[in-house]
């Protein structure tokens, strides 16, 4: 391989590797309100701003905002060492799931809003 076969590769290479790098900016998330949730479809992502008003026993939690509320279920990993009192602004990314008698959502994703970096974790009771 010449001189300029060595240049040009590398050059090529790192052309390719800006190619590579992610979009790191807003996304649209497709924020609804509790009273949507039922024109959604089945396993629909979603994102809802409220707050987590009760703890009603292992995993799930009752939701609500403005228009209603809602049971969501939030698996432990996805406190990832936040802490959510009843009176905290929240916003959760889960997936719409319909059963026979109710809609609830499966939490994916949840983070306080406007709140500093998480400490351990959890429902808090205030």
């Amino acid at each position: 391989m010449n001189k300029a076969s060595v240049i040009g590769l590398v050059a090529l290479m790192s052309v390719s590797s800006f190619a590579m790098a992610a979009y790191t900016g807003p996304q649209e998330q497709n924020v609804i309100t509790v009273s949507q949730l039922k024109d959604q479809r089945d396993d629909n992502w979603v994102t809802l701003e409220g707050k987590l008003t009760k703890h009603l026993g292992g995993e799930n939690y009752m939701f609500s905002d403005a228009s209603g509320e809602v049971e969501v279920e939030v698996d432990g990993d996805v406190w990832r060492g936040i802490e959510v009192g009843p009176n905290d602004l929240i916003r959760i990314r889960g997936e719409v799931d319909h059963s026979w008698n109710k809609t609830e959502v499966e939490v994916d994703r949840l983070e306080k809003v406007g709140a500093e970096a998480p400490s351990k974790g959890g429902f808090i009771a205030k």
